[in-house]
């Protein structure tokens, strides 16, 4: 498969500000002002943007042509980078921070990338990895009665390559020689065919949500349709 041809079409066809911002905040909330921050495989530059926003200093790397051409109209700085075959073009440690937002799931060599992030971080520095939940306690319930669907925004979204859980995702996590501060979890209830429609329609979602919040807090690893680890590189 032509990833750079895939990602093109596929940033070509997204909606501006077609985004989860409360899932954007997970990553704004482990940041300063003035940090030097790397959004690796930025895509067209919304999350990007937001952190621009708020005073911090970020570069884009995406495995697109398109994305980074995006980006860069926001006013970041942003490069097309092989992320799946190359090296990203940086110094060991040159950044305050790398985030990989949502997009290890989409290369086909999800290990070495969080690698290449972790050799980007300066001592004491921080990595910041959003991704899907394939242990989301629905998935599990589907994998004992057999079955493993596709569900489109979910983790088994049709054009994920990887599926991780928070028990390999913080193996691989620690194998890059970073520490693991916190774990977050975030609830994506707006995901159509991950929660049973009888407890988010229109009318019991505004309910649901609260109380499934609280599951989230207590346990990402089960209850969170996305993961957010924080780490951090020993100084």
């Amino acid at each position: 498969m032509d990833l750079r041809s895939y990602y093109d079409d596929h940033w070509t066809a997204a909606k501006e500000g077609e985004v989860d911002y409360s899932r954007l905040q997970l990553v704004l909330d482990f940041l300063s002002p003035g940090e030097h921050v790397l959004d690796s495989g930025c895509g067209p530059g919304f999350l990007a943007e937001l952190l621009k926003q708020n005073g911090i200093d970020v570069v884009g790397t995406d495995v697109s042509r398109v994305g980074p051409e995006r980006t860069r109209a926001r006013g970041v700085e942003a490069q097309q980078v092989d992320l799946d075959t190359e090296s990203l073009p940086f110094a060991d440690g040159a950044f305050d921070a790398v985030i990989a937002n949502s997009n290890l799931e989409h290369l086909f060599y999800m290990r070495r990338h969080v690698g290449e992030c972790a050799r980007c971080v300066r001592p004491g520095g921080k990595f910041i990895w959003l991704v899907p939940n394939v242990g989301h306690w629905r998935y599990r319930l589907w994998l004992l009665a057999g079955r493993f669907p596709t569900v489109a925004h979910g983790p088994t979204d049709d054009y994920h390559l990887r599926y991780t859980t928070a028990y390999e995702a913080s193996k691989m996590i620690t194998e890059a020689g970073l520490d693991i501060v916190r774990l977050r979890g975030h609830a994506g209830t707006w995901c159509g065919g991950l929660y049973p429609h009888v407890l988010v329609n229109r009318y019991t979602k505004r309910f649901f949500d609260p109380f499934y919040d609280v599951l989230v807090r207590l346990r990402p690893s089960l209850f969170g349709r996305y993961l957010c680890f924080y780490a951090v590189k020993e100084a």
